[in-house]
């Protein structure tokens, strides 16, 4: 039967040629009698390499981890050792703050020395009369002319 398609798609010209059968064909497989498959020698060596690294890979990275977890471990105990270290410190300053008083030094000296405070009668005056005069004792040597030099450009840049 013959089909008339009225639109304008093509048309489909398969219809109109005759109907052959042919069978597909199917690839040949030949087999050899006799042969063993045999490895290649470095598909055996990639496989084991393969293995190896598969193996070892994770084994590292716990590893890793085991020593991450080690020495963060020893950080924490030396922190802690560290903030007992330094409470011991400030006890131990305040001790020395308190034991280095004036009053502590006074009553060391009295208990302890034998020593007694000054009294009025035991001071003696010494009044000097100089008359006034000032004596200024010049060097000319030229280290004392750099050196008074120096002094002066310091204090005129105001380090004085």
């Amino acid at each position: 039967m013959l089909v008339y398609n009225k639109t304008s798609e093509a048309h489909d010209f398969e219809l109109f040629e005759s109907h052959r059968t042919e069978k597909k064909r199917e690839p040949e497989i030949k087999i050899k009698e006799g042969s063993k498959s045999v490895a290649k020698s470095g598909s055996i060596f990639k496989i084991l390499l393969a293995t190896i690294c598969a193996i070892a890979f994770p084994l590292y990275l716990v590893s890793s981890k085991v020593e991450l977890s080690e020495l963060t471990g020893k950080i924490s105990s030396a922190q802690v050792q560290l903030e007992q270290a330094q409470n011991e410190n400030m006890r131990l300053q305040a001790e020395l703050d308190n034991l280095v008083t004036l009053a502590r030094v006074e009553e060391f000296a009295q208990n302890e020395l034998g020593m007694q405070k000054i009294t009025t009668s035991q001071g003696k005056h010494i009044s000097l009369n100089t008359g006034g005069t000032t004596e200024v004792v010049t060097d000319d040597s030229p280290v004392t002319f750099i050196s008074r030099w120096f002094s002066s450009v310091l204090e005129y840049l105001g380090f004085k």
